[in-house]
């Protein structure tokens, strides 16, 4: 080939190239980690009246083994739509992005490679056991959650300082935002009426933001509330308008390996058992089963949404108003009547106003932590205490550490209690625990039967513990609660009830273990 014919080669390729380098304007990566966040950008040269309603993105995944998924994309500002990903598949991917209407700036199409991570996926039930979570793949996870009310509007600096002391304390899991008529999903002027059918962008980046903080922690976060019309919050007033909301959360929050999906607080306050139903099945759907759903109750959910497909967890509020800390064990007839994990979302708000003086008793909250946990629940956490120390009034607003963060001290007593709880639990084989009440004098018990016990008391004493049916010698520990330090006891026998004396009053956790 001459240098003429080269040219005009090279000439033919470019007028074949240019028109898609120019419309499409994509900006995608070509590679990215297993489980990672795949994100596209795409920027349309026309102006919508409405970019929220007017255009659909649409895109289509490939996956090596030859798998195809179909998701959305959403507006987020300035002309610009994004397609979000998370594959789950290490080898070459397709990629296909249209727009409906036809936007020839919104169309594109490539291929990225998906390599090994150290990432585990987003969080699922554990199939062997579903009392637990684990990572999508496998590696069971035990969570300890922290309540905050505004993480959508707290500035980085301060975020990244909150969850980097929380990460120290052991919590790997954050509950938030709650919604208010300033910060909400929809855009809304001061003088105006909501407007359900377009979003609000600083919100939704807010969340963006955290879900990009909390990843590069290994934390995980369960939103509290996100469609609102419970909690004083408006509720959208028409399918097609909730379903717009739904799609375009999914769509945000898609990529994400550390995302969940929980659609609104005291759900029963503000929607029938049907519509609630409608919603976990839609959001089921949306995300291809990918991800963890449920729902935010007044106690528990009726039952029929217990047993719904998508509902993946109990979520749990009954909080501890009065000093009855083992109030909690019913837990355990809710795993053996709807075998789920049960996370005890509104439970331990140390400093909250429902739980008054009960909830700033430290022995009180830490021997109620205690009870949940050996009865199979994960803990939500909030502190909720008012400077210099006392529970939390109508009109404190804005003046807690759930709501501010590091912005301000933590007053909470419980961090250090609820670290060597996570610690402890950590340490076990917990995926293959379950409750045991019947087992032991205390009824609060958590074990592998044959191997694995661990037996919380209170108040110290003299603890009985049928080892009738486990054979062989096993070890004999007590876990100081208080302190996180332990105690020796030795080695015992199986084959009968044996007693074991705390070395004092206080509360200790006993553990017998191969």
């Amino acid at each position: 080939m001459n240098l003429r014919q080269e040219f005009v080669s090279a000439s033919i390729l470019l007028t074949l190239l240019l028109p898609y380098q120019l419309h499409s304007q994509v900006q995608a990566p070509v590679k990215v980690g297993k489980w990672g966040l795949w994100e596209a950008s795409l920027k349309s040269a026309h102006r919508y009246f409405n970019p929220f309603t007017e255009v659909t993105i649409i895109a289509t995944f490939r996956s090596p083994s030859g798998k195809t998924w179909t998701v959305e994309g959403f507006y987020d500002g300035d002309r610009v739509w994004k397609v979000r990903f998370m594959p789950d598949e290490v080898g070459q991917w397709r990629w296909f992005i249209r727009a409906e209407p036809p936007d020839e700036r919104l169309s594109a199409s490539g291929r990225f490679e998906c390599i090994s991570s150290q990432l585990r996926g987003p969080i699922r039930v554990y199939s062997p056991n579903p009392l637990w979570f684990s990572f999508a793949d496998g590696t069971p996870v035990y969570l300890l959650s922290f309540h905050l009310w505004n993480l959508d509007a707290m500035d980085e600096k301060t975020l990244a300082k909150t969850l980097d002391f929380l990460k120290a304390k052991g919590f790997n899991a954050i509950v938030g935002p709650h919604l208010t008529p300033e910060r909400a999903p929809w855009e809304q002027s001061s003088d105006g009426p909501i407007a359900f059918d377009r979003f609000n962008l600083p919100f939704w980046q807010g969340l963006d933001r955290a879900l990009r903080l909390m990843s590069e922690r290994g934390m995980v976060l369960i939103p509290f509330s996100i469609i609102g019309g419970t909690n004083r919050s408006p509720k959208v007033p028409d399918e097609d308008k909730l379903d717009l909301l739904l799609r375009y959360w999914v769509a945000r929050w898609q990529g994400f390996w550390n995302a969940t999906f929980q659609p609104t607080s005291e759900w029963e306050e503000g929607y029938s058992d049907q519509e609630i139903l409608e919603i976990g099945q839609r959001l089921h759907e949306l995300t291809h089963g990918r991800f963890l759903i449920s729902v935010h109750s007044l106690r528990a959910s009726s039952e029929n949404v217990q047993r719904a497909k998508w509902f993946n967890y109990h979520t749990v509020q009954d909080k501890l108003d009065d000093w009855n800390f083992g109030k909690f064990v019913w837990f355990a007839e809710l795993f053996r009547r709807v075998p789920k994990p049960i996370f005890a979302h509104e439970c331990l708000w140390e400093g909250n106003f429902y739980q008054r003086e009960a909830g700033l008793d430290i022995d009180n909250l830490r021997r109620a932590a205690w009870v949940i946990a050996l009865k199979g629940g994960q803990i939500n956490y909030a502190d909720e205490v008012v400077p210099p120390r006392r529970w939390q009034r109508d009109e404190d607003v804005g003046v807690t550490f759930s709501e501010l963060g590091m912005a301000i001290k933590p007053l909470g007593q419980l961090y250090d209690a609820l670290s060597h709880l996570a610690h402890f639990m950590r340490s076990l084989p917990f995926w293959r625990m379950q409750p045991q009440p019947e087992i032991t004098s205390t009824k609060v018990c958590l074990a592998e039967l044959g191997r694995t016990y661990a037996v919380y008391a209170p108040k110290g004493g003299t603890v009985q513990l049928d080892l009738t049916k486990t054979e062989g010698s096993l070890k004999a520990q007590w876990f100081n609660p208080r302190a996180g330090n332990w105690v020796e006891v030795g080695f015992v026998s199986g084959g009968s009830v044996r007693e074991f004396t705390a070395p004092d009053r206080n509360d200790w956790v006993l553990l017998v273990r191969r």
